[in-house]
């Protein structure tokens, strides 16, 4: 215990002393280079998080060369599972490409990390307000049209249990609408980091990504793009049940 309050600590002064020290950076940069920055920072930032924790990460690419090539103006959409309050750190230190979030609106307060989500230029997303949720998806189509990637977690919510739960077909309309590219990511182990409604966090837990190979909306039939939601969720339930714990 006293090991995680050191390191909690030390990790704690370095976000103050990168926000300090960046920030001011950030604002003097125009929209495209404050945003790159911000991801950059936003990445050391996660890196440390799950350095911090022990956290033993192994990222697996099904094929590394076809997303490398992917067009960033076309739209690009990883779509990944829910887990923990751990995922995006993950998600960001194994993914080589930079990337945004549509997060719940609760992430907002959580401190120094809010404030580099929301210069990466995060969306944050009110569940509660119908209203809010559809300028939330607006707001996240016109990031991604300008060529700037996107990860959403069409779940909604983390998993109580570890398994993979129903995907929302609403989330996949940031697909849709932009006629993008969805890049399936498969996430396992940060369920045992920190478990929904639980400040416990466990160290030295083993993180496995998988990203699989990108499906490109504007190749799919009207029937295939009906049932994206369940192919893209029987994908990630594939990978996620060969990856040995």
């Amino acid at each position: 215990m006293l090991g995680l309050i050191l390191v909690s600590l030390t990790t704690f002064f370095i976000f103050v002393y990168i926000t300090v020290f960046y920030l001011p950076i950030i604002a003097m940069k125009d929209e495209h280079e404050g945003i790159l920055l911000a991801r950059k920072q936003l990445k050391f930032l996660s890196r440390l998080i799950l350095r911090s924790l022990g956290v033993k990460l192994r990222v697996i690419y099904k094929d590394r060369k076809s997303v490398n090539e992917l067009d960033r103006k076309k739209g690009i959409i990883y779509v990944c599972n829910h887990q923990s309050n751990f995922d995006i750190p993950a998600i960001i230190t194994a993914l080589h490409m930079d990337v945004g979030f549509v997060a719940k609106q609760e992430m907002k307060s959580w401190p120094f990390f809010n404030l580099w989500m929301k210069k990466s230029r995060c969306v944050f997303l009110d569940r509660s307000n119908p209203r809010a949720g559809i300028k939330s998806i607006q707001e996240s189509v016109a990031l991604i049209k300008k060529g700037y990637p996107i990860v959403i977690f069409p779940e909604g919510e983390r998993s109580l249990t570890g398994e993979i739960g129903v995907f929302k077909k609403g989330s996949f309309k940031l697909a849709t609408e932009t006629n993008g590219v969805i890049v399936p990511i498969t996430l396992k182990g940060t369920y045992n980091i920190q478990r929904r409604g639980r400040w416990v966090m466990k160290r030295n837990q083993k993180v496995t990504v998988v990203i699989d190979k990108p499906v490109h909306v504007d190749r799919l039939s009207r029937e295939e793009i009906k049932n994206l939601s369940v192919t893209i969720r029987q994908t990630i339930i594939e990978n996620y049940n060969k990856i040995n714990s």
